[in-house]
């Protein structure tokens, strides 16, 4: 038995008072009292959502100008010129990563772990999450721009699944790599010592 260790009669006894369903628990319940309190917020807030369409929207035109597509933008709609016709595409709320960014941050936020560890994997995640937004933005505005028929499939599929294990991986690497739990708490004591 090394330190810090349980014996493994303890071990079983945990499973089996059901700590661990109590943990999870616990974590589901403030994971969603976190998501439901921001979404009501930001709800609370159109003129943000509006502002935060409209920076996306920005984002996406520099990008579809550098690269020279031919399109013409309002706020947060675009119209594309292409050989097949005229294409609009909408940037809605959905559209800006503000829910998976909520649903990111509730996770986040009740998983247990410290106030710094909390706010680094937030550090790392939000932008994470914006960047791969704008990435997904610019990637469907340019399949728009060449074929209406595989839009549907990136636009409501390919991403909607790139975009959860995407954020699936940022919790794991936020877990492996930021969160110091107990047991690595115990094992960095054991290597100074």
């Amino acid at each position: 038995m090394g330190h810090g260790k349980k014996p493994e009669g303890e071990r079983k006894k945990s499973v089996k008072d059901g700590s661990f369903r109590k943990q999870f628990s616990l974590f589901l319940t403030v994971f969603f009292i976190i998501w439901l309190f921001s979404y009501l917020l930001v709800g609370r807030f159109p003129g943000f959502i509006v502002d935060l369409q409209n920076v996306v929207s920005r984002e996406v035109a520099f990008f579809l100008s550098l690269f020279g597509y031919n399109f013409t933008r309002s706020a947060s709609t675009f119209m594309f010129h292409t050989g097949h016709g005229a294409e609009k595409m909408y940037i809605i709320a959905e559209c800006t990563g503000l829910y998976t960014t909520i649903i990111y941050f509730a996770i986040i936020g009740a998983y247990p772990a410290r106030v710094k560890e909390k706010l680094m994997g937030l550090l790392i995640g939000i932008p994470s999450i914006h960047i791969l937004n704008l990435f997904r933005m610019v990637f469907i505005s340019i399949v728009l721009f060449h074929s209406k028929r595989l839009f549907h499939f990136f636009h409501s599929y390919f991403w909607q699944v790139g975009f959860v294990i995407f954020m699936l991986l940022l919790v794991i690497f936020w877990m492996g790599k930021i969160v110091k739990g107990p047991k690595r708490e115990m094992q960095n004591r054991e290597s100074h010592v």
